[in-house]
């Protein structure tokens, strides 16, 4: 299944990293040959008046407001020498992005988060956590400091990492992992991580330790002491994984690519961040399931926290909703 997005849209909110937002809508863009939309949502703030009375924003000036963004995405979009279609809306980021996603058919949105740590990270990211819940369409997340930027003819994906834990989700990422890869003749790495629930540690062949290598190489380490036959049944175990990660990817896409699997044991989040840094990927996928009434207020915490700490761009992708 080949995916192709044909309506791309950058959200923006003017601040510096704004223009590296543009130039990735627009290389994006360019190597579909899809259409580009800019969106800036106005806030829909009350004035205070000195004495505390609210003095609510009257429409003239609403009016006022939306046509200043407007033209200042068109002002933005010259400088960094895009060509974009503006798209504005008075209200929350996290509510009117998606409308406007859904009334203009958006394939995929591209955002920038600012990193950071702690309360910042927590408040800075709000929108975009946001965003992963009330979203139908891919959401891309751009680090604040990329590694490398991207020009109006060339786009840094040579490597693509998939997060997989074999739900339908991880069916969907694969799918569109694979399209970004053969789009951009890209290595894919599949990544499945555990929590181990026995602390196996031991003297183990550097060719098994995660670090050494993406492919067959993230068995875990063994703890010094433990059985034989613990150890291999915990190898077995992991070996079975590998295999099962190979075979998500499907036969005829083995023509052009020949994926690299890796099992990890760990906290998710940081297993994926430490193997994308690792091997210098270039994207992370991950995907994203439903849109259960638990998630409205824990949603894809793995994606979540890989989003505030990765280097790379990460693409979140949901699966679609039922009718």
């Amino acid at each position: 299944m080949r995916i192709s997005p044909n309506h791309i849209c950058c959200a923006v909110d003017f601040s510096g990293v704004a223009p590296l937002v543009l130039n990735y809508g627009r290389a994006l863009a360019r190597e579909y040959d899809a259409k580009l939309f800019a969106c800036h949502i106005v806030p829909d703030a009350a004035l205070l008046a000195s004495h505390a009375s609210p003095a609510f924003i009257s429409q003239d000036t609403t009016v006022r407001r939306l046509e200043d963004a407007t033209q200042s995405l068109r002002d933005l979009a010259m400088e960094c020498d895009v060509q974009a279609t503006p798209l504005v809306s008075i209200g929350h980021a996290g509510d009117e992005i998606p409308i406007l996603a859904g009334d203009n058919n958006i394939d995929l949105v591209i955002a920038a988060t600012y990193g950071g740590s702690g309360i910042k990270r927590f408040l800075v990211g709000s929108v975009t956590a946001r965003l992963l819940k009330t979203l139908d369409c891919p959401l891309l997340v751009l680090p604040p400091h990329s590694k490398e930027k991207p020009s109006r003819q060339w786009l840094p994906i040579k490597r693509v990492l998939v997060g997989c834990d074999f739900s339908f989700g991880s069916d969907l990422a694969i799918h569109y992992a694979l399209s970004l890869a053969q789009e951009f003749e890209a290595e894919i790495h599949l990544v499945h991580v555990i929590k181990p629930y026995h602390q196996i540690e031991s003297a183990v062949p550097p060719y098994l330790l995660p670090e050494e290598g993406p492919a067959g190489s993230g068995l875990g380490h063994i703890k010094e002491g433990v059985s034989p036959d613990a150890y291999e049944r915990q190898r077995t175990r992991l070996s079975k994984i590998e295999s099962r990660l190979a075979a998500m990817v499907p036969q005829d896409s083995r023509n052009w690519c020949t994926p690299s699997t890796c099992v990890r044991q760990g906290e998710p989040y940081q297993e994926l961040i430490n193997y994308a840094r690792t091997l210098d990927m270039d994207m992370m996928v991950l995907g994203i399931h439903g849109h259960s009434l638990l998630e409205k207020f824990l949603v894809g915490s793995t994606t979540e926290r890989v989003i505030g700490r990765a280097e790379c761009p990460v693409l979140a992708v949901r699966e679609p909703q039922e009718e």
